[in-house]
């Protein structure tokens, strides 16, 4: 068999790995998350949702309401 860390694991799901090939795609990761930053905590945080934006109209916002 080749060397694991050559090996191309890109088209096999997880389910389908070996104990081998899931321990070398976390050092793959880990290597990477090195290599990025100090923050590496940021790399599996969940995106923050962008603030909705809200237009100003003066012609509604201006006004108080009626009774």
């Amino acid at each position: 068999m080749s060397d694991i860390r050559q090996k191309d694991l890109s088209d096999k799901s997880v389910q389908e790995m070996s104990a081998e090939e899931k321990k070398e795609m976390r050092r793959r990761f880990e290597e990477f998350a090195s290599q990025v930053g100090q923050n590496n905590d940021s790399i599996l945080a969940t995106p923050e949702k962008p603030k909705k934006v809200v237009k100003w109209d003066p012609k509604t916002m201006g006004r108080a309401a009626k009774k």
